[in-house]
């Protein structure tokens, strides 16, 4: 479509003016550069009638959303992730003692795995071994699959009609909004959970250092506005639990079949690891930095596999103009995430699993880091992007010094031809 229709794209949906960005160049001059008036999120009658925008992805640009990103970036930013290591270092040998146990449960592993991280970051909580726990690992999937339509254009008829959520839920036609009520309750139901059991491990002195842990600490200091400090503590720990597992498991879930259908690429990350890290130990974060084909493996899978292939929506929250066209206030942007990483100009054979395109060779310097979009744009670029690189690295530098990844094999012991297939789930 970008090629047909150019690199800026307009249309109208039923009278909602949208604008499609298929270039990272026109990305950046939109969303970076006039992010005063294009950070908030399209108003939603879904996401209004599911309680969705007091979550921080789906909260519209203001004071609360500012307050968000501070405390988010405080426990996951960059200066912040380097005292985590230790609990990813610890979650990835659990996956690799898992790996071995029952490697046809990869998938089951790698959810066990990055939820256990997630968990004790957010909530300071340990998740238990014998899978007794196993009630958190499905709350990720229960609400993802109450958020994947939500950014399906024309998935829920009051996105197009907002009027008919004002009218009874029984009236006939309207299930959508009994069903939608019964979700929202689902949702709240999860988010108390989770920090339920945190809240009261911090009344009996027993919470580890986590994101929780410190907004809980800065509410018991402010007089005045410490039950929203509290009730921010409750709904971003669920946004970093929820939505850090099932970005982190999506993009693993990439590199394992990549491996499978690459091995002379998975060998090439493997001798480089063997050379760097050597045969009587496992790889550690100080490794990292002397894995360069391992860290461009990493990057290929995150351009090779868009998680999110339309990102999240912008709004302009007032008249704007962007080469000569007009962008009325309420325009919704969108970001063509699977166009720009597959843009030939910038990757060439851009279907290709190459991860040799981010080594710097003779002539021609490496391709662009796909961590430069397919983290968002703006005010809106996804504060938890340092945390998943550092967890994706230390995963995959795990599993590939230990294991080879290979296809299935069929009834008669021959592999199975891989193919790449991706969904069209909001996470892909």
């Amino acid at each position: 479509m970008s090629k047909t229709y150019g690199d800026v794209m307009h249309l109208n949906v039923m009278g909602q003016p949208v604008v499609i960005v298929n270039t990272f160049r026109h990305a950046t001059e939109l969303l970076d550069k006039k992010a005063a008036n294009l950070s908030s999120r399209p108003e939603s009658a879904m996401f209004q009638l599911l309680g969705l925008n007091k979550y921080m992805v789906f909260m519209p640009y203001g004071r609360s959303l500012r307050e968000h990103r501070r405390a988010f970036r405080g426990t996951y930013g960059p200066d912040a992730i380097a005292q985590w290591q230790p609990v990813q270092l610890k979650t990835a040998r659990t996956l690799l003692r898992r790996l071995l146990a029952s490697p046809k449960d990869f998938l089951s592993h790698l959810n066990l795995a990055i939820a256990e991280t997630s968990m004790r970051v957010s909530y300071g909580i340990e998740l238990k071994d014998d899978g007794s726990d196993r009630e958190y690992y499905e709350m990720v999937e229960r609400v993802r699959r109450i958020a994947e339509p939500l950014l399906h254009p024309g998935a829920y008829i009051m996105q197009a009609f907002p009027f008919l959520l004002h009218l009874p839920s029984w009236l006939p036609g309207l299930h959508i909004k009994r069903n939608a009520m019964e979700q929202r309750r689902d949702i709240d139901a999860i988010t108390d959970k989770l920090y339920t059991v945190a809240a009261t491990a911090d009344e009996n002195g027993s919470l580890r250092d986590s994101m929780v842990a410190r907004i809980l600490a800065a509410a018991d200091t402010k007089d005045v506005h410490a039950a929203e400090v509290r009730e921010m503590g409750r709904t971003l720990t669920a946004v970093a639990y929820v939505a850090g597992s099932d970005t982190t498991h999506a993009i693993m879930e990439a590199f394992f079949l990549a491996m499978a259908m690459h091995p002379d690429k998975q060998r090439k990350a493997q001798q480089e690891l063997d050379a760097a890290v050597g045969p009587d130990r496992l790889p550690t974060f100080s490794d990292v930095g002397s894995l360069p084909y391992l860290k461009a493996v990493v990057k290929e899978t995150l351009r090779w596999h868009i998680i999110l292939p339309a990102g999240l929506p912008h709004v302009a929250l007032a008249d704007d103009e962007y080469e000569g066209y007009c962008i009325p206030a309420g325009t919704v942007v969108n970001q063509n995430i699977w166009a720009m990483s597959k843009d030939e100009r910038e990757y060439p054979d851009p279907h290709a699993f190459d991860p040799e395109r981010f080594l710097p060779s003779e002539g021609n310097p490496p391709a662009r880091d796909p961590a430069e979009y397919v983290f968002g744009f703006g005010r809106r670029i996804c504060p938890g992007r340092h945390f998943a690189e550092a967890s994706l690295s230390i995963y995959c530098a795990s599993v590939l010094h230990v294991f080879d990844v290979l296809p299935p094999s069929d009834e008669r012991g021959r592999p199975v031809k891989m193919q790449y297939r991706p969904t069209d789930d909001m996470v892909s």
